[in-house]
């Protein structure tokens, strides 16, 4: 899976410093809770964001 590029799950914003995969879906999503665990085996430090209405992540960042 090459989660760096934006798919119909994600999207995805790269920044000088920062790479943001924001999740599609307004709702909790399988799909990008895959994703997330795949950025976080290959980046350990990356911060995701939990969405406190369906609970899910919404948003991973891995700084470059």
């Amino acid at each position: 899976m090459n989660y760096l590029k934006e798919s119909a799950v994600h999207a995805v914003e790269e920044t000088q410093s920062t790479i943001i995969l924001t999740r599609k879906k307004k709702t909790r999503c399988d799909e990008f809770a895959h994703v997330v665990e795949a950025v976080m085996l290959d980046y350990p430090d990356a911060k995701t964001h939990i969405d406190s209405e369906s609970g899910g992540y919404d948003k991973i960042i891995i700084l470059k």
